[in-house]
């Protein structure tokens, strides 16, 4: 199966915070190895479409970014979101299973 992770809190303050935050990332991601499917990006703005219209920003908190891993199941992707760096720096994940229907 595969789940989206979500990111959610605040971005680091500095470039020398973000830089060390992306090293952290990618050596996670290098313990991921073959679970990940889709390394993600962060996400930069967001609108909502509805019924209603459309409105500036997202429907609740702005998540920041995401990524897509594989995994038996959601209880084995949880086991692999809580070693995320970001959850070490106060920062949260909502795990999303896909449904694959293609």
């Amino acid at each position: 199966m595969r789940y989206m992770f979500l990111y959610y809190g605040a971005a680091p303050d500095s470039d020398e915070q973000r830089d060390a935050g992306m090293k952290e990332m990618a050596d996670w991601y290098g313990e991921l190895g073959s679970a990940i499917v889709d390394g993600g990006n962060p996400f930069t703005s967001a609108k909502t479409v509805g019924s209603n219209g459309v409105k500036d920003g997202p429907m609740g908190e702005m998540a920041t970014g995401y990524t897509i891993v594989e995994a038996p199941d959601l209880e084995s992707a949880t086991s692999l979101a809580e070693g995320c760096p970001l959850v070490s720096h106060g920062r949260e994940i909502q795990l999303l299973e896909i449904l694959p229907t293609m």
